[in-house]
């Protein structure tokens, strides 16, 4: 059989941008402008590679103020839950989410999925990993140890900020600042808020049903030494527990889109590096397409690697 003719670089440099625009701004693109990117796609790869060439193309075309606008439509119109029903739907068996630390984005990126169905104790907390798998082997007692919370006072607390507004002290000096946002333990009302949560974490922990723990983190030389501590704790006091740690790694990834990968297993349990493309903002990622990817990667983490 003979070899079929190599297919002309314009032709594909053309069917780029015609892809682009249509997985990414949901129209076909005009022709004047096709004649232009292509045109300017052909100049660049004279001296860059083809790789380099088309993922630049696709990371400015989905950066592009019209496509985060039509994805921002998107998921206003089905909502987040949607989007990650299927990853939840495929399990072999139900599952219940919970916030594991070890930022606010946790809490918010299950609560936007439709996968938080009450608080926990870590939710809407800053709280290094390390304090996380303390408050698994004390049963969150140094966590509910009152005398520890400092409340930080506003002249201290970061412009424009609704949180930070108590410190956990011992935490804090152990492993690295441990704040509370969302409520205040130092004062009645809010512990009273802190000792429900963790009861219902206690519960939850004990009880028959299948549950991933969530927990997010900024990777350093720790992080899978703590995920190991944390899995085997919760091997020993936990029923059906499955621990997902995603690992955020600095640095962009190479191309357009969010990258993830299985760092580690521990039995059931799975430790995940991913690079995203934003930056927080508030309890959320910049662009949307970060909080997907992670969210479908940990539903599926389970299945990995077996």
């Amino acid at each position: 059989m003979p070899i079929p003719p190599q297919i002309p670089q314009r032709e594909v440099l053309e069917a780029l941008v015609r892809a682009t625009h249509v997985s990414f701004l949901g129209r076909s693109v005009d022709p004047t402008w096709l004649a232009a990117f292509t045109d300017e796609l052909a100049r660049r790869g004279v001296n860059e590679s083809l790789d380099e060439v088309v993922t630049d193309f696709i990371r400015i075309i989905y950066t592009s103020p019209e496509a985060q606008n039509r994805l921002m439509t998107t998921l206003g119109g089905r909502g987040m839950e949607a989007i990650i029903a299927p990853g939840l739907a495929s399990r072999p068996s139900p599952l219940a989410c919970i916030g594991a630390g070890c930022t606010p984005r946790v809490a918010g990126m299950l609560k936007r999925a439709g996968l938080r169905r009450w608080a926990g104790p870590f939710d809407w907390m800053t709280i290094p990993a390390e304090a996380v798998r303390d408050a698994i082997v004390d049963d969150c007692a140094g966590l509910l140890m009152a005398s520890e919370y400092e409340p930080i006072p506003m002249e201290e607390r970061p412009p424009e900020s609704d949180g930070h507004l108590c410190r956990h002290l011992r935490l804090s000096e152990l492993y690295g600042e441990t704040i509370f946002h969302h409520f205040d333990p130092s004062d009645p009302t809010g512990y009273a808020t802190l000792e429900r949560a963790t009861l219902r974490f206690r519960e939850a922990l004990r009880g028959l049903h299948g549950k991933m723990l969530l927990q997010v983190v900024e990777e350093d030389a720790n992080s899978v030494a703590t995920f190991a501590d944390t899995a085997d704790m919760l091997d020993r006091s936990a029923r059906g527990a499955i621990l997902v740690t995603i690992a955020l790694v600095e640095g962009a990834p190479p191309g357009p889109f969010p990258e993830m990968e299985l760092g580690q297993t521990r039995g059931v349990h799975r430790y995940l590096r991913a690079r995203v493309i934003s930056e927080a903002q508030g309890i959320a990622f910049k662009d949307p397409l970060d909080e997907i990817v992670l969210l479908r990667g940990a539903l599926a983490a389970p299945q990995l690697g077996k």
